[in-house]
């Protein structure tokens, strides 16, 4: 009678725990859900020109161009003809936040200064449209011809994804669209395109702007809020640009793009982007991509990166705890 009891107590309470092993697997199963759903979630507001960089394919340098960085087909310029230079810079910890929530394994080589916007590119762009990209379908990218401002790429200029995408970034910024602004005398170079960008980098700092008017990251503030400190600071409007998490209805600040006529002068960017919204306002106008009642969330850090398996019970556990409640009845 006594082994049958402690045959019962075994078996109960080996039940019990499969029925816990069970319920935290499903609530577990419902946090994986939930964060897969977020993910689907961390999109460009409205339909952002180029999202963050994604790993390139071989589409990104053939002749017919469905643009990844785009996500949408681009127009077929017959005379690569162009009106402003676009310059964008790019907050590094929101390009990688959108990089991670598309991809969890996704790690990024972000720069050791806390207030550090890098270089994204320069692009030229037909006023109202996309585009030209890739002007020159036989053209090569040599780093060669970058070795007297390596130094300076790597750190104003680098790609986010680290030392073991070997110089991706550059030479993707260099075939698409560094090809179509070559067109120019005083960018038709790898080392006077690149220098250009490095130029306008030093020059036009995001990070001392926003520092001036009291905008650092870790704050939440209006796109009008932003883009007044950026006027002051420019003495002309740049386009802002956000991504949206969906699920949690959180603006991130990601890009904020400066535009230059062909005399490399800076310019307004009003009516220039296809991709953004002038929203006008008593003191200006807003262009840009960002929910105009929302906060934009500037982020300082990534966001921890939340456990994407359901939990599985351990085996080796499982069988010690087996072992021990023999020894216990028996």
């Amino acid at each position: 009678m006594q082994k049958q009891q402690q045959y019962n107590f075994i078996w109960t309470l080996l039940l019990c725990c499969l029925v816990a092993i069970n319920g935290r697997e499903l609530r577990e199963g419902e946090n994986y859900a939930e964060l897969t759903d977020n993910n689907n979630n961390i999109s460009a507001d409205s339909n952002s020109a180029e999202q963050p960089l994604r790993k390139p394919s071989a589409a990104d340098f053939s002749d017919e161009d469905e643009d990844e960085d785009y996500g949408l087909n681009m127009t077929v310029w017959n005379d690569n003809s162009w009106d402003v230079l676009v310059f964008t810079q790019q907050w590094p910890v929101t390009t990688c936040y959108h990089w991670r929530e598309q991809d969890p394994t996704h790690d990024c080589t972000l720069p050791q200064k806390k207030e550090f916007w890098t270089i994204h590119g320069v692009w030229p762009t037909k006023v109202g449209h996309f585009g030209p990209n890739f002007c020159n379908n036989s053209a090569k990218f040599d780093e060669h011809q970058l070795q007297t401002i390596l130094d300076s790429l790597n750190t104003y200029w680098p790609d986010l994804e680290g030392a073991s995408s070997q110089d991706w970034l550059w030479k993707h910024e260099w075939l698409k669209h560094g090809t179509c602004a070559s067109l120019l005398d005083a960018l038709n170079g790898e080392l006077k395109y690149f220098g250009q960008g490095l130029k306008w980098r030093e020059e036009y700092t995001i990070a001392n702007i926003l520092d001036a008017a009291g905008i650092h990251p870790d704050s939440n503030n209006s796109v009008v809020t932003i883009n007044q400190a950026l006027v002051r600071g420019l003495g002309k409007n740049p386009s802002i640009h956000c991504l949206f998490d969906g699920k949690h209805d959180i603006s991130y600040l990601a890009e904020i793009r400066l535009c230059f006529n062909k005399s490399l002068e800076l310019i307004n960017c009003d009516g220039i982007n296809r991709d953004v919204m002038a929203v006008h306002f008593q003191d200006g106008t807003v262009n840009t991509n960002c929910h105009i009642s929302s906060p934009v969330h500037y982020p300082s850090v990534l966001p921890p990166l939340l456990r994407k398996q359901p939990w599985k019970f351990p085996v080796v556990d499982f069988y010690k705890l087996l072992q021990f409640l023999m020894w216990f009845t028996f």
